[in-house]
């Protein structure tokens, strides 16, 4: 069984009404390039954090993710499952 590492940054953004909400994520070449982008978004954008998953390439099934960095207002349980 082959596992692939993925680097994601998740940046949020001020929604109505004060909440923080989810904007799109993008994928990152490696934890280095994923904090220097969750970094770069939270100076225009709420905040945002920087991520790593494993996922089994051949089922699809992937672990849970691992904060790398966050920056900024970011909701709580950013990465609990939803």
């Amino acid at each position: 069984m082959t596992k692939k590492t993925f680097y994601v940054v998740q940046p949020f953004e001020a929604g109505k009404r004060g909440r923080i909400k989810a904007g799109i994520p993008m994928e990152a070449r490696s934890a280095e390039d994923a904090d220097r982008k969750a970094k770069r978004f939270s100076l225009v954008k709420a905040g945002a954090i920087a991520f790593s998953t494993e996922v089994e390439t051949e089922s699809g099934d992937a672990e849970p993710p691992v904060l790398i960095a966050s920056y900024g207002e970011v909701p709580e349980g950013a990465l609990e499952p939803g």
